[in-house]
């Protein structure tokens, strides 16, 4: 009497496990579904919908690595540090050896300026995979920024050796080399890069300060002008190589022509000090004396630590007969320039 209950028992048992897996897959598969979707919006950048769609997918399947680490990458993108360190950290929780999450996470450090969180992290991370290109990358940039020069080049070149057309590497071993003030080799750097995308403007306008540091002003604006036209096209944010052709001018002492540049670099980043210095040194060279205060007193309230703009209103109001302005000036210039230089751009 009993066997055949048992079995009935056994039996319900068993299709309501199989009832639950097959509600589980269902989900896990509608997971997947809102993961490519979150893909797809992050790709147009619409981080917000992309965060709901990967949030979703979590929800419906708790165990799907690609939406958390998807989620990861887009709070990245979105700047929402916090979100991001806490989700790649609860999946090292899950698998210590994650690389896609160490990378993640030692990118939100690095991000947050967090430099010895960020190359803790590398190491372990190199240490564990040391064909790992894009951690030998970070691992360069974080070296950068700590003023490593040559530990940076050599990291660099060793995310080179393993991915060979990466061009964020290239553009960045570039960097390390025009700051070394070694220009041949950054050159190179910027030229071979160049070959690989010719629609890179941030290696145009590098190589015009190669060009210009090697006294070669005639290639150095080419290089600039054709970084303007490409970044009107494919990132009209970008300041730069308006600001440097207006520097470049200026010394040749083409005030009149530079200040176009400069103004064009103000209109597109009034944030930048800078560029309101650029503005208002190029003003001055016209002789005029009152026009270019705002901008530099602007540049001053921008960069507190920015020297230059401090040692031409001293000039300015010198010559207005200001003199305590001046004084005051000319005072905030050599304290300011006691200060360890700053990195080269």
């Amino acid at each position: 009497m009993l066997a055949p209950l048992v079995a009935s028992v056994l039996l319900l048992v068993d299709s309501a496990g199989m009832a639950q897996s097959t509600v589980a897959a269902a989900r896990c598969l509608q997971a997947a579904e809102k993961t490519a979707d979150g893909k797809s919006l992050a790709a147009q950048k619409r981080y917000t919908q992309a965060i709901q769609e990967f949030r979703a997918a979590l929800d419906q399947c708790p165990a799907n690595l690609d939406a958390a680490l998807e989620l990861t990458r887009v709070y990245l993108l979105a700047r929402r540090f916090a979100e991001a360190d806490r989700l790649a950290s609860d999946i090292l929780a899950h698998d210590p050896g994650s690389e896609p999450a160490q990378l993640l996470l030692a990118n939100s450090y690095f991000m947050q300026q967090r430099f010895p969180e960020a190359g803790k992290t590398l190491q372990k991370l190199v240490a564990q995979d040391d064909r790992n290109a894009d951690a030998h990358k970070l691992m360069g940039l974080t070296l950068f920024f700590y003023k490593e020069y040559t530990l940076a080049e050599r990291e660099l070149a060793r995310s080179l050796e393993l991915k060979p057309h990466d061009e964020d590497a290239l553009y960045y071993l570039g960097r390390v080399y025009y700051t070394q003030n070694n220009f041949a080799p950054a050159v190179e750097a910027f030229r071979k890069l160049i070959g690989w995308n010719p629609k890179s403007y941030k290696a145009y306008d590098k190589l015009g300060l190669c060009y210009e540091a090697l006294e070669k002003p005639d290639e150095a604006v080419v290089a600039f002008k054709r970084a303007q036209e490409l970044a009107r096209a494919e990132d009209p944010s970008y300041d730069w190589p308006f600001a440097n052709l207006a520097a470049l001018l200026i010394k040749q002492n083409r005030s009149e022509q530079a200040l176009s540049y400069a103004q064009e670099a103000v209109r597109i980043n009034p944030r930048s000090a800078r560029n309101q210095y650029l503005v208002g040194k190029a003003l001055s060279r016209e002789g005029d004396l009152q026009s270019p205060l705002p901008y530099l007193i602007k540049a001053t309230q921008l960069d507190p630590a920015y020297a230059e703009p401090h040692y031409l209103l001293g000039q300015l109001y010198q010559k207005l007969g200001r003199r305590a302005e001046a004084q005051r000036e000319f005072a905030l210039f050599e304290e300011i320039s006691k200060r360890p230089p700053r990195a080269k751009r």
